[in-house]
């Protein structure tokens, strides 16, 4: 990685902005970042490791102290870094987060960090759109293009104050975790973790295994009822406790016993099998003789039943023989039932028509009849007079119905004219306000169009105002551009005085150099080859100034070329002064305020006349608008007229009709209220008159009717065998009642033929109803065998269940061995390999972890690299040794360090260096670590390396050794800067930034020296 740029503002000590050009730097592969103690120096590395992760160098050092205490609140602090890799250019700017002052309102308010990368393949190329203006996408492609991370940078390209002096010194554990933060070997106590993590999977699952293992064993043993613990036990253990050598023959005996059990189970399962087949037989015998008992006992007590139900039958014959007659009168009077409901019914309907036709002459009147003696024939007559009587009066009765309906459209008519007046008033009114409405409109439209016509004029106005304020604007950048120029060649003309009295001062201690060189060549007597004099009483001595000519000829070119640029800014003063010139001329003494009044005076007209133009067109529409809405009120004026005489036509003729017939339907009612109530009051007459005839019509033919039902019955109770009518009727019962009398006598009937029909059974021919039958006993001795048996067949459904069970279980066992034996054969390697890689098992020699044997080889890779240069920089004395640290319980912790001092040939600790000492060890083993950091990244190159303190605590002679090694780094290309206060080193070390800070406080200000 290289640096090209940087430049920053309002960070740390620096309120202005600074600019490094790390190329002019890279002349001599070395620079110097000199100045005082608290001047900046670290924060110019803070800025670049800011710039590229977002974060300071020194370790525990706060971003915070980033933002300027010296900078204007208004002023935002930044950090823009241009750096080259080997995938291309780039330039990031970040800004940490600040306060700033409110957009509104008093106070502050907290500006987030932000950050934006570009990306190019040469520095010339990084203007344009951003790559990233997101924090972690940037992030990760300048982690990615540099191959380190902010912890390997700051221990490989920055080595800041005092890191590895605290490095060097730090304990083991300490050590340790720098290391890993460097090389990134967490993954190996990763590779610990999962190891013990599946040991103790592994253990488990092995306790798992046995734990079944010994489980099945108990199981089978329950399963067989087996009772003997002790010797389950001892089986079990005896497996699970066996080495390799003997697992096989303890698994062994465990498959011996366990099928012993079985075939004992199997033979006391046969011999129950035989009992249960003798205890069946003596069942069977058992209950054959009971079913034959059972058997003679039912016909016994069947013979007595229906004896017993012959005697009842016997008793109830008389009652029977009454029944059957009166079955029999019931049966003959049933044919005569028709006849009897037909009389009845018509003497029903007669007495009926009676009470109708006696009810209706009651409340009957007829005009010209009497109505509670009239015929039929009389009543038939008046009803026909009263419907021609209502005939007649239809037409006046329709008549008198539309009268209301006529008279409400009339009113409707008449309101309508009311509404056609009133709209006609209106619309009168409107063609007289129409005239002046469109006077006042064209009045208007034509002022309107008078405004809009100025339009065009302003737009020219407005456009060279504008070109004036262009001008203007010209003006006071080419002012400016004066006041600048007029700055640049005054202070070219105060470099120029400084030059000049440089060389002035210069060529004073050259000649005083060459009195001094002369004066060394003098020899007492011998003459002087300026004076002359043989005498030499004060010879010139060599001040401590002496300059070579080399020096006052590189002063004079540089007082020539300030010369040169001064003379170069008095051009550019002319030019800038004849710009001024030649603007004020073209504004013509016009000021900027005077433009801007103007240019808003013309603004304002435009928008007036632009107002007006519209306005225009708005009153051409309305004026169009209008002359239309004249035209159609004319129109509509004449319509309605016409529309209003057509209407009042028709009223007059509407009411005219109605009064007459008005008149007519007063004549025609008659004495009523209304022409409906005379035709209602004669409907009324006339469906009494109907009905009473009907009546009367009615009664007549039930009359005839009720004659007819008495003769069929008399011919139906003949026949039926009855002497009357009355016996017929007394004989007769009801439907139900003779059903029920019918159910009594076949009942008896069923009851003596069932009786005769078992008696006649040939099964009791033999039978004694007196005989003494013994079930009980015979049911008792087949309970006995029944109880005897099932006891032997739960006894064998047990014995076959748990010989089933056994089997299963002794399955189970075979399966647990074989699954024990897998589990231990798998997880004897992970246990191993887990004891190994965590230091715990007699197995690891040395006693210590993986991730430990991992960073110790790479702190080896550190040591040795760093001998090369210690060996150097302290002249062969000491050398760097790692050693397997302190012991720490059963394993070692490792990245021990100690100093090998080569004048005692022995080994001690490293706080036992002195400063100086402490110094160029630290810095030794971190150029060491940087070799390997930059190795174990893929080989990458640091071409810029920083170097930051430490150099004051070195003699001269160390510090020549010291300087060589780090020029020794400049070799392909490298560039090395040392970051120290220390004046020996200014005169070593010609390219330098200079990082100055007032005495009198203030913010601090860089000079960069190439």
């Amino acid at each position: 990685m290289q640096l090209h740029t940087l430049t920053f503002a309002a960070i740390g000590p620096f309120r202005d902005e600074q600019h490094i050009d790390f190329g002019q730097l890279a002349a001599g592969g070395l620079f110097l970042l000199e100045g005082p103690t608290g001047a900046g120096k670290s924060t110019v590395i803070d800025a670049v490791v800011f710039a590229l992760y977002g974060d300071v160098a020194g370790h525990g050092s706060s971003k915070d102290r980033l933002v300027s205490d010296h900078r204007d609140l208004a002023t935002e602090p930044f950090v823009d870094l241009v750096f080259e890799t080997g995938t291309g250019v780039y330039r990031v700017r970040r800004t940490p987060e600040y306060e700033r002052p409110k957009k509104r309102g008093d106070g502050t308010v907290t500006q987030q960090a932000s950050v934006k990368l570009w990306k190019a393949t040469s520095p010339d190329g990084l203007d344009g759109d951003p790559l990233s203006t997101r924090a972690g996408e940037a992030d990760q492609e300048i982690r990615d293009s540099i191959g380190l991370s902010r912890e390997q940078f700051v221990k490989t390209v920055v080595l800041p104050q005092g890191e590895f002096a605290r490095f060097l010194q730090s304990r083991s554990d300490e050590r340790r975790d720098i290391l890993q933060s460097i090389f990134g070997t967490e993954h190996y106590e990763l590779v610990q973790a999962e190891l013990k993590r599946r040991r103790i999977q592994a253990r488990q699952d092995c306790d798992d295994a046995d734990r079944r293992l010994r489980h099945a064993v108990e199981s089978f043993a329950r399963a067989a009822g087996h009772d003997d613990d002790a010797g389950v036990d001892s089986l079990i253990d005896a497996v699970l406790t066996a080495v390799t050598d003997t697992r096989e023959a303890a698994e062994s005996a465990l498959a011996t016993w366990t099928g012993e059990v079985v075939d004992a189970l199997e033979s006391a399962l046969d011999d129950l099998g035989e009992r249960q087949a003798e205890a069946e037989s003596a069942r069977a015998a058992a209950v054959a003789e009971l079913h034959d008992r059972q058997r003679r006992r039912d016909r016994r007590d069947r013979l007595r039943a229906a004896l017993a139900e012959q005697r009842t039958l016997e008793a109830e014959r008389d009652e029977h023989r009454a029944r059957e007659r009166r079955l029999d009168a019931a049966r003959r009077a049933a044919t005569c039932r028709s006849a009897f409901d037909a009389l009845d019914d018509a003497q029903a309907r007669l007495d009926r028509g009676t009470q109708q036709v006696a009810d209706l002459r009651a409340t009957v009147v007829l005009d010209g009849i009497d109505v509670p003696t009239a015929g039929h024939a009389e009543v038939v007559q008046a009803h026909q007079e009263l419907r021609e009587a209502i005939v007649a009066l239809s037409e006046v009765h329709e008549l008198e119905s539309g009268l209301a309906n006529r008279r409400d459209d009339l009113r409707t008519r008449t309101r309508h004219r009311e509404k056609l007046a009133e709209n006609l008033a209106d619309i009168q009114r409107r063609c007289a306000e129409l005239p002046a409405e469109l006077d006042q409109l064209r009045a208007e439209s034509e002022s309107a169009l008078e405004r809009a016509a100025t339009l065009t004029a302003l737009h020219r106005e407005r456009a060279d105002i504008v070109a004036l304020l262009d001008l203007q604007g010209q003006l006071e950048t080419a002012r400016s551009d004066h006041a600048a120029a007029e700055a640049a060649c005054q202070a070219a003309i105060t470099a120029l005085a400084d030059a000049d009295a440089r060389v002035s001062e210069l060529r004073r201690r050259y000649l005083e150099g060459i009195a001094a060189d002369l004066a060394v060549e003098l020899t007492p007597g011998v003459a002087c080859p300026v004076c002359g004099s043989a005498e030499h009483p004060h010879p010139a001595a060599r001040a401590d100034g002496f300059v070579e000519r080399d020096e006052v000829d590189a002063a004079e070119r540089a007082r020539q070329e300030r010369q040169q640029h001064l003379d170069a800014c008095r051009e550019r003063l002319s030019t800038a002064a004849a710009a001024v010139a030649e603007l004020a001329g073209r504004l013509d003494g016009s000021t900027a305020d005077d433009l801007r009044e103007r240019h808003d005076s013309v603004r304002a007209a435009i928008v007036e006349a632009e107002a007006a133009e519209q306005r225009v067109a708005e009153l051409r529409s309305e004026i169009e608008r209008r002359e239309h809405e004249l035209q159609n009120s004319r129109d509509q004026q004449r319509h309605a007229e016409t529309d209003l005489a057509r209407l009042d036509t028709h009223i007059a003729w509407l009411t005219e009709k109605l009064d007459a017939d008005d008149q007519r339907v007063s004549t025609e009612r008659g004495g009523f209220s209304t022409v409906a109530a005379r035709v209602s009051a004669l409907r009324r007459r006339a469906s009494e008159a109907e009905r009473l005839a009907a009546a009367l019509a009615e009664l007549e033919h039930r009359a005839a009717a009720r004659v007819t039902c008495a003769e069929q019955l008399g011919r139906a109770v003949a026949q039926a065998g009855f002497e009357s009518v009355a016996e017929a009727r007394a004989a007769l019962i009801a439907d139900d009642e003779l059903t029920a009398l019918q159910a009594q006598v076949d009942e008896w009937s069923r009851r003596w033929h069932a009786v005769e029909g078992r008696l006649a059974e040939p099964d009791l021919a033999d039978v004694d109803p007196t005989a003494d039958i013994d079930v009980d006993g015979a049911r008792a001795l087949a309970e006995s065998c029944e109880a005897q048996l099932l006891e032997l067949q739960r006894a064998r459904a047990t014995g076959d269940d748990r010989l089933d069970r056994s089997r299963t279980a002794a399955a189970d066992v075979v399966d647990a061995v074989a699954v024990r034996r897998q589990v231990h054969d798998t997880a004897a390697p992970i246990i191993r390999m887990a004891g190994l890689a965590n230091a715990d098992t007699p197995d690891n020699a040395v006693r210590m972890a993986l991730a430990t044997y991992v960073l110790q080889r790479r702190f080896d890779s550190v040591v040795d690299a760093a001998n090369e240069r210690l060996r150097d920089m302290s002249s062969g004395r000491y050398a760097l040794e790692s050693h397997g640290g302190p012991q720490g319980g059963s394993r070692r912790t490792g990245l021990g360090l100690h100093v090998v001092d080569a004048h005692t040939g022995r080994a001690r600790d490293t706080g036992t260096l002195s400063g100086g000492e402490m110094f160029y060890v630290s810095l030794a083993l971190a150029l060491g670590l940087a070799d390997v950091v930059t190795a174990e990244a893929g080989g990458l190159r640091m071409g810029t390396l920083f170097v930051d303190e430490g150099f004051g605590s070195l003699d001269l002679e160390t510090l020549d050794d010291v300087m060589g090694v780090l020029a020794a780094l400049r070799s392909g290309g490298r560039v090395v800067g040392v970051v120290s206060h220390v004046e020996e080193l200014k005169t070593r070390i010609p390219e330098r930034i200079e990082v100055r800070r007032p005495r009198r406080g203030g913010s601090s200000s860089l000079h960069v020296v190439a």
